[in-house]
């Protein structure tokens, strides 16, 4: 898996713009049956699942795109990426009361943030110890 986000790494940007533009084209779209599994006692909503799914990885992409050569970032910039994240989540659920049969809701809002914290501390544990390897097997290459 790490060599594969180190090869990815390259094209993060482009794929952070693709989404970016999948996200914005999706929630444009009006009318969208909310996903649903029937259960005897309730009903059980999969939108906050997408959402935590879809802002989780745009999260990731973006810290991808964001992050050096080496995989290193300080957390002033982790920072303003997440507040950025957050401030796209907010934009875009705002954006969907423009958009005929669509509608605000604060618990989607609520998904997008928790998939970008948790894509947070998944970036920082998979990027410290991706430097951390290449850090070692630079370290044997000059030796």
């Amino acid at each position: 898996m790490i060599q594969l986000i180190i090869w990815i790494k390259p094209f993060a940007r482009y794929v952070l713009i693709a989404w970016i533009i999948t996200m914005i084209t999706v929630s444009s779209i009006p009318s969208l049956p909310t996903l649903k599994i029937h259960t005897e006692k309730c009903d059980i909503r999969l939108d906050y699942l997408i959402h935590f799914c879809e802002y989780g990885l745009l999260a990731f992409i973006t810290y991808l795109s964001f992050t050096g050569k080496e995989f290193k970032m300080n957390m002033k910039k982790y920072l303003s990426l997440t507040i950025a994240l957050i401030a796209f989540a907010v934009l875009d659920e705002y954006h969907q009361k423009l958009i005929p049969g669509r509608s605000f809701n604060v618990k989607d809002i609520q998904s997008n943030i928790i998939g970008i914290i948790t894509a947070l501390g998944f970036c920082i544990y998979l990027f410290r110890l991706i430097a951390s390897r290449l850090a070692k097997r630079d370290l044997k290459s000059h030796q």
